[in-house]
């Protein structure tokens, strides 16, 4: 009898024993987001101001000249000199927290450069450009939606290197970074400018024409604007010269469609309006619109 009950014994004390438990598995980390930070503005006024470029030579011809716009943007425009060289140059700054942008469709292959103000009042926007490339077909080249409307394909190359996009936030970002899927305005352009404060390498110095581009200080701080008679390589050295744009420094910035394309539309805080409207019908353009 001792035997069986040393038996049960031992399997009750097997039972007894509390199960092994498996070894705990680590959360799995976040993937990295691929959208640059947009710092808040105190974090961008901390930063340190970029070295000066010795070599740049900038000199100022004019005056910052200012103005208001409609809703607190600012209209600065200016000329610089650089190696016996005028540039006259035309910005429009505004803070994201105040303001959108919106591209707008223009589909009319044959409406003029003119049309910029009848596109930016339907939009109720304070100011804008013209935006991105276009085919001879007049179809976008890249990628364009406007009002959530997709027209065209996504494309890669030398020059569509970046877009502007609007999701919950308004970003610059190159083509790596972009999900279009969230986007409810966005077009592609190119070639980047200005990247982390930095010129981007080997843009082309020899062929001068008028610009359009668009830019970020890497927190709320924006701008668009025209510069007339300038190279690709000496819009971005313009760009990340300290002093030369006045009160905002570059973190990034993307050249838009140009040359006969480039247009400026603006509204003063008084009503008034002024439009430079460029010489070729394009197919879209990039209003800034209060939220």
């Amino acid at each position: 009898m001792r035997p069986l009950i040393f038996i049960l014994s031992l399997a009750l004390a097997s039972c007894a024993t509390p199960p092994r438990q498996a070894p705990a598995i680590a959360d799995p980390e976040p993937p990295t987001p691929l959208a640059p930070p947009y710092p808040s503005a105190d974090e961008v006024a901390a930063q340190p101001p970029p070295k000066p470029t010795p070599s740049a030579k900038w000199t100022a011809i004019s005056d910052f000249n200012g103005q208001p716009l409609f809703g607190g943007a600012s209209l600065i425009q200016y000329k610089i000199g650089r190696e016996h060289h005028s540039f006259q140059v035309q910005v429009v700054v505004f803070d994201s927290r105040q303001f959108d942008l919106k591209v707008i469709d223009q589909p009319e292959d044959w409406s003029g450069g003119s049309r910029i103000t009848e596109c930016m009042h339907g939009a109720a926007a304070v100011a804008g450009v013209n935006g991105g490339f276009f085919t001879p077909e007049f179809k976008p080249m890249g990628l364009m939606i406007a009002n959530g409307q997709r027209t065209g394909s996504w494309q890669t190359g030398p020059l569509l290197t970046g877009a502007v996009v609007v999701t919950s936030q308004l970003q610059l970002l190159w083509n790596a970074e972009v999900n279009s899927d969230a986007a409810t305005e966005l077009v592609q352009a190119g070639p980047r400018l200005v990247d982390g404060g930095q010129a981007v390498p080997k843009l082309d110095s020899r062929k001068r024409s008028n610009r359009t581009f668009i830019a970020n200080d890497g927190g709320n701080q924006w701008l668009i604007g025209t510069a007339h008679d300038i190279s690709l390589s000496e819009l971005a050295e313009l760009l990340t010269t300290p002093g030369i744009m006045p009160a905002f420094t570059v973190n990034r910035a993307l050249n838009l469609d140009g040359g006969r394309s480039s247009a400026l539309y603006y509204r003063t805080n008084d009503g008034r309006e002024h439009t430079d409207p460029g010489w070729s019908t394009v197919r879209n353009y990039i209003g800034i619109v209060p939220r």
